[in-house]
């Protein structure tokens, strides 16, 4: 391998890295801005995934799937939820990056980004479904107790009255909204941005 050709290939490394650490950090200040949407008491609409998304297209789902640890790494210092919330965004996320990241890898056409992004949230309701079944929304019941989660999600939708419930007519269309909402913003943006990245 060439001077020139080592070169070439450690300024895109290391702009690669610079790119994943500025998107994980505005990931972690974007967990803070909530969009006006509340949902059964305790889902809060946010769209700290979208330069972890970005990212997916451009360098590949590891460096996505980076952009997302990082970003929840940091959030362990201001957690309210014993862990379990950084937890289940990490997961359901990884449903988002990764099917998004190998598709985008394939074709970043149009239509290869729309199919990458209708995966990406199909894989964002399924893993919620899985990480909150069996893990997270577990964890919030011991933590806070049964009756008041599924008090305050009675409040919104009284059928709900267990956990598969919950997790399937309450959390789970949830996420397929949100995850809409991180394409379509996430797509704008990287049409928008990727000549300079």
């Amino acid at each position: 391998m060439s001077t020139a050709t080592m070169s070439r290939t450690n300024q895109v490394s290391t702009k690669q890295i610079a790119i994943i650490g500025i998107c994980a950090a505005i990931s972690f200040v974007l967990m803070f801005v909530k969009l006006p949407v509340s949902y059964l008491g305790f889902l809060e609409l946010e769209v700290s995934d979208v330069p972890a998304a970005i990212v997916a297209i451009i360098y590949g789902p590891v460096s996505g799937v980076l952009v997302e640890l990082i970003k929840n790494v940091l959030h362990l210092t201001a957690t309210s939820t014993g862990m379990s919330g950084e937890l289940s965004n990490f997961m359901v996320s990884l449903g988002f990056v990764i099917p998004l990241g190998l598709i985008a890898k394939k074709s970043k056409s149009n239509k290869g980004l729309i199919v990458g992004f209708v995966a990406g949230t199909i894989g964002l309701a399924l893993m919620g479904m899985f990480t909150n079944y069996f893990i997270t929304v577990p964890l919030y019941l011991g933590l806070f107790g049964e009756e008041a989660v599924m008090g305050m999600v009675q409040a919104t939708i009284p059928s709900i009255d267990n956990l598969a419930k919950l997790v399937m007519i309450g959390i789970t269309p949830f996420n397929v909204v949100k995850g809409i909402i991180i394409s379509i913003v996430s797509f704008f943006l990287y049409k928008a941005l990727k000549d300079r990245v």
